[in-house]
């Protein structure tokens, strides 16, 4: 059962008990009304009785005042009589419904007719001259003119209308206090049955409740669940998304164990790599180096040989001028020493030179891995102006502009290394420039406040309107001995290999970005403070 149909259970429970106490309070009320309306009848029925005797009085006294004074005009006038004719029949319309008092209202009447035939033959004595015989008629202390007959009816009619006023205000009172008491009885029922009918609610949803908030302390502790609530309500069907919560939380946990488990695994299967692929790049850079070593001696005695033969190819050539040998042969053997030979020693000495190159490039990047950094914070703009003035030279003979940003922030690095990489990084620049338009090379840094970026690097950037990178040749740029646009400059192609491993040995990072004819921008992002252990 829902919530909101329990609410409404514990309001209508109450209610219906109010709605049959409502009910007996308006049949009360009724009652009471009823009563009251018969208690102000019979009031209203006495005074109409007053109201009847009233002029019946003053009949009486005006005949006894017409006989003193011998004057019968006053006596029995019609209009009198016609005013306690509607009134007593006001009266008997009034007392209807009671044929008790029906009856005595008619012998009232009779009573009043008896009357009014003594006060009509009152009048007619006088009118006759017999007041003398009125006279002793009123004297008599019996007879209709005492209205003796009219006042015992009427007030026999009046007690029993008395009687029946009190009977009436007797159901009224009781009527009343039935009314208080009904209402005293709805209200402390009303107050009752909601507080029962609230009692056992809260008792019901607070006891749920405890149990759902003891259920969610558990899966936060990350604890096992008590037993779910029962029911089919909202309370019930919170209890059950807390425990298919906790069966998920469970199940996720298991798995993130699981993952937890595998990633240590890798990650230790990785640092076995790393070290394995550590100490076969330092064996590398090692056997390199020996080999480089063991090279530069034969190539030295090569080149040292070959220079030999050439001054031994002109001693010969001398030699065979002073033999005295047959034309011919002789140019034959000149052709050979003067122009055979040197040819091929040209050539031996020209592979000489480039294998002496490749070889020394070698070195460089064998020691690139190997040497000891000497890391201090540098000044970037001491630097690179130190390395522009030495390549003023250059700089000049391209008719290039270079152009420094100032206060550029300080990097965290060694001295010599990181001038190798700008100076490395400019050299390209100008090397690469296009002839076609003035050269403009920028150094500058993308960092304003020198306090690095989310990885604690300050980024610097040395941008050009050279030639450019072609879109295919990106790929490559880091990667030793390739080289593009090799008739424009000289070299190993081994400086931006050299550049990145610097780079990277100081925890930054090198990248570039370039268009094929507009121009190359390098950036190098280097630590701006020392690294925090």
């Amino acid at each position: 059962m829902k919530l909101l149909t329990k609410g409404l259970l514990i309001v209508a429970i109450p209610s219906l008990f109010e709605l049959l106490l409502l009910a007996s309070l308006f049949k009360t009320q009724a009652d009471a009304e009823e009563a009251e309306r018969w208690t102000a009848h019979s009031a209203m029925v006495m005074n109409k009785a007053a109201e009847v005797r009233e002029p019946m009085l003053l009949e009486s006294s005006r005949i006894r005042n017409s006989v003193i004074v011998n004057d019968p005009k006053p006596i029995s006038r019609p209009e009198m009589w016609a005013d306690v004719e509607i009134k007593m029949g006001e009266l008997e319309k009034l007392v209807s419904d009671n044929p008790e008092q029906s009856r005595v209202a008619q012998e009232v009447r009779q009573s009043i007719a008896s009357y009014r035939a003594w006060a009509d033959s009152a009048r007619e004595r006088m009118e006759n001259g017999k007041r003398d015989e009125l006279v002793l008629q009123l004297r008599d202390e019996r007879g209709p003119h005492r209205l003796a007959d009219f006042r015992e009816r009427l007030n026999k009619f009046i007690d029993n209308e008395r009687k029946l006023g009190a009977e009436r205000d007797e159901d009224l009172q009781d009527a009343r206090e039935s009314q208080t008491i009904l209402l005293m009885a709805a209200v402390l029922g009303s107050i009752m049955a909601a507080g029962m009918a609230s009692y056992a609610f809260t008792r019901n949803i607070s006891t749920r409740i405890a149990v759902l908030t003891d259920n969610a302390q558990r899966l936060a502790d990350g604890r096992e669940l008590a037993a779910r609530v029962r029911g089919s309500d909202e309370i019930s069907m919170l209890d059950n998304v807390l425990h298919n919560t906790g069966e998920r939380l469970i199940e996720a946990s298991r798995l993130a164990q699981a993952y937890r488990e595998e990633v240590e695994q890798r990650a230790g299967e990785l640092a076995e790599v790393n070290t394995h692929l550590r100490q076969q790049t330092q064996d590398n850079e090692m056997f390199i180096y020996s080999v480089s070593h063991d090279l530069r001696s034969p190539l030295v005695n090569l080149q040292g040989f070959s220079k030999e033969l050439t001054h031994s190819t002109r001693e010969l050539s001398e030699e065979v001028g002073k033999l005295d040998l047959p034309e011919a042969k002789t140019e034959k053997i000149r052709t050979l020493i003067e122009d055979d030979l040197p040819t091929s020693l040209r050539f031996i000495q020209n592979a000489v030179t480039r294998s002496a190159g490749i070889i020394d490039a070698m070195l460089r990047l064998s020691r690139a891995g190997r040497v000891e950094y000497q890391q201090v914070m540098l000044d970037i703009n001491v630097m690179t102006q130190r390395i522009v003035d030495a390549m003023s030279g250059s700089i000049r003979s391209r008719e290039a502009v270079v152009s420094i940003q100032p206060g550029m922030p300080q990097a965290w690095g060694d001295p010599t290394a990181i001038e190798q990489v700008f100076g490395n990084l400019v050299g390209n620049a100008v090397n690469y420039l296009d002839p076609k338009r003035a050269g403009r090379i920028e150094i500058g840094c993308m960092s304003v406040d020198g306090a690095g970026d989310g990885e604690g690097l300050n980024t610097y950037y040395v941008r050009d309107n050279g030639l450019g990178i072609p879109a295919g040749h990106m790929g490559r740029m880091f990667t030793a001995f390739q080289r593009l646009h090799g008739n424009v400059a000289q070299g190993e192609g081994i400086g931006l290999a050299l550049v990145k491993r610097v780079v990277e040995r100081h925890g930054g990072k090198i990248w570039v970005e370039s268009a094929e004819g507009i121009g190359t921008t390098f950036f190098v992002a280097l630590p701006a403070q020392p690294a925090t252990i």
